[in-house]
């Protein structure tokens, strides 16, 4: 399982004037040229991360971690640029994200692990770990919508922890996903991302929390404006993000 990423940028169009004719009309009128405004996302980003590889992305707001994993999970295409993932993937975005908020928590167990790549037989044969996993099993009848946040967060990564033993996916990839959990289940989901055999997977996990990265990850991807600052050891990419963060550098 690999992933390599060959001169990748990402570049979005914002087409809210775009849509008014006037507005363009009158640019022309007076001798100019109209051109739609972009936001750059990524910018000529090359990686190669092979298997067996704990990957931490590293960045302030906006310097393009979640549209580089997008692109790695397929779900936004690169505006230039070729990315190539070998494996199946499973993505740890948004918490409930496919969810039926008016369905109850079994339900959204079956809708869910579907989504994943489950069979109705391991979910079947899973329910129980699941529900036992997100503690969340006096639950089972409660609808998505009433509950808190941080247990549908729990709910989901439940789902997807059995994608990780029954081995459903060879690539995975977290944004913030423990962003909204207490601390204890926090590190029960951290134990089990420790203990996932990574002989043939790979595991990325952009996060602002740098002790959690740290504890997570042993290399490191730092972003900053959409570029590649620099890709070493955790360690040493956590410390010159922190150094750049104090400078402005």
């Amino acid at each position: 399982m690999t992933i390599t990423l060959s001169h990748i940028s990402k570049e979005f169009v914002h087409r809210g004037r775009a849509r008014r004719p006037l507005y363009r009309d009158v640019i022309r009128l007076f001798g100019g040229y109209y051109t739609p405004e972009q936001t750059v996302a990524l910018d000529g980003v090359t990686l190669d991360i092979p298997s067996g590889s704990r990957v931490a992305i590293v960045g302030a707001n906006g310097a393009g971690k979640s549209t580089l994993l997008r692109i790695i999970a397929g779900i936004l295409q690169p505006s230039r640029g070729t990315a190539a993932v070998r494996g199946r993937v499973a993505c740890f975005f948004e918490a409930g994200a496919g969810a039926a908020p008016a369905l109850r928590v079994y339900d959204n167990v079956f809708l869910y692990g579907a989504i994943v790549g489950l069979t109705r037989r391991e979910i079947v044969c899973s329910m129980d770990e699941i529900l036992d996993f997100a503690e969340l099993r006096e639950h089972a009848d409660a609808r998505i919508e009433q509950l808190s946040f941080g247990m549908v967060q729990r709910l989901f990564f439940a789902i997807m922890a059995q994608t990780m033993k029954l081995g459903k996916a060879d690539v995975f990839l977290f944004d913030e996903w423990f962003a909204g959990v207490d601390l204890r289940y926090q590190q029960k989901g951290e134990e089990l991302i420790r203990r996932l055999p990574l002989a043939r997977r790979i595991v990325m996990y952009a996060s602002h929390d740098l002790e959690l990265l740290h504890r997570l990850c042993s290399t490191a991807v730092y972003l900053s404006g959409g570029r590649v600052r620099m890709f070493a050891d955790t360690a040493t990419v956590v410390e010159r993000y922190k150094t750049d963060v104090q400078t402005g550098g």
